[in-house]
């Protein structure tokens, strides 16, 4: 599995060289993973079904979406690149990604057995990590296609964009 380090504050402050703090989900944002999707009777998100069909066979099947090439654009240019994602990553996810040149500052990702609502679990993860002192002052943008998620981002001070819209 790929690790993924966070600079310290003296780190930060000594390179400078953080301009923002981009965030990108994954799922329907920057991969087409559509075929592996099922929905409730109240078009909810079936997990059960999301967890069932998270095979290396099926994970291979997803398709880059087009804001996925500013993941790596967005690296190069001094900005600090986090995906934030309801998903639990295993390690065919770290290699698709790896594979399609997605590398990243940060992955933050569903705890394995954790069935907190997207929105709730990601605010909860990023509100601690941007609590941290060399990530408090920085410019956050994510961008994420679900309403529930954009709305509950916001109230923490994310600016939150909903993919379609770049």
């Amino acid at each position: 599995a790929v690790r993924y380090v966070i600079m310290s504050y003296k780190q930060l402050k000594e390179t400078n060289m953080i301009k923002n703090i981009l965030i990108f989900d994954l799922d329907g944002t920057t991969i087409d993973s559509s075929h592996r999707q099922a929905t409730l009777a109240d078009g909810t998100l079936n997990l059960a079904a999301w967890f069932e069909n998270a095979t290396p066979e099926k994970i291979f099947q997803d398709k880059l979406l087009p804001l996925s090439q500013q993941m790596h654009k967005r690296c190069k240019a001094g900005d600090y690149v986090i995906v934030c994602t309801a998903r639990t990553m295993s390690d065919a996810d770290f290699e698709f990604l790896m594979d399609n040149g997605l590398c990243v500052d940060k992955i933050i990702s569903r705890p394995h057995g954790d069935m907190t609502p997207d929105a709730e679990l990601k605010r909860k993860q990023l509100s601690s990590l941007f609590n941290l002192k060399q990530f408090k002052n920085l410019n956050k943008v994510m961008f994420d296609d679900a309403a529930s998620v954009r709305s509950s981002l916001r109230k923490i001070g994310i600016s939150v964009v909903h993919p379609n819209k770049i």
